[in-house]
């Protein structure tokens, strides 16, 4: 029995350094059932394409976006703006709306994907300074959503970083050009994100 368990756990070492060696990089696909691999494989199903890796979080960009105003109604979210992450900054933003009784559809679309394997509540609107990792490696994002026949990472895109009460940051994906628009009078796209775990 505890030869078992001595074999058992030098696989799991092994595996273990396998694994680690793996580099996950910009543009590979994001399966449903947790494999990240640089290869289209037939008969699995691809929720989102890594965007950018910062420590042990993957940062990966779902495969549908839409065209939508920040919020309805002109109001700052000020605890966001020193956040450091999309998903609590978004979070905030949904609280915010809720205790003043208007929209927010921006970060509600984003939060209430559910398309493609991805779970209500596990997307979130990013940061414009996640917005603009994203942006820094657009090329490797665009050719993998290509192949998926998904929408490409082109334009302007809203952040969940406030600005005031009348604007927030928006960037734009092909120059990297980050702007403040005005919440209620401007569409722009909106692409959840999705972070997990290394």
């Amino acid at each position: 029995m505890k030869k078992k368990e001595e074999s058992r756990s030098f696989f799991q070492k092994v595996g273990a350094f396998f694994s680690a060696k793996v580099k996950v990089l910009p543009g590979m696909y994001v399966y449903a059932d947790g494999l990240i691999s640089a290869e289209l494989i037939t008969g699995r199903w691809v929720k989102a394409v890594v965007g950018y890796v910062e420590g042990k979080t993957v940062y990966a960009v779902c495969r549908q976006q839409k065209i939508l105003p920040w919020c309805s109604s002109d109001w700052l979210v000020t605890s966001a703006q020193k956040m450091t992450s999309g998903k609590e900054a978004t979070l905030r933003i949904l609280e915010s709306a809720k205790e003043r009784g208007v929209k927010a559809e921006a970060a509600q679309w984003c939060h209430d994907y559910d398309y493609d394997d991805v779970v209500q509540g596990e997307a979130f609107l990013p940061l414009a300074s996640e917005l603009d990792k994203l942006s820094a490696n657009k090329e490797a994002i665009n050719k993998s959503l290509r192949a998926l026949n998904a929408s490409e990472l082109v334009a302007w895109y809203w952040s969940s970083t406030d600005y005031n009460h009348r604007f927030a940051w928006k960037i734009n994906m092909g120059s990297g050009f980050l702007y403040q628009e005005q919440k209620i009078t401007f569409y722009n796209y909106v692409r959840p994100v999705i972070a997990i775990q290394l």
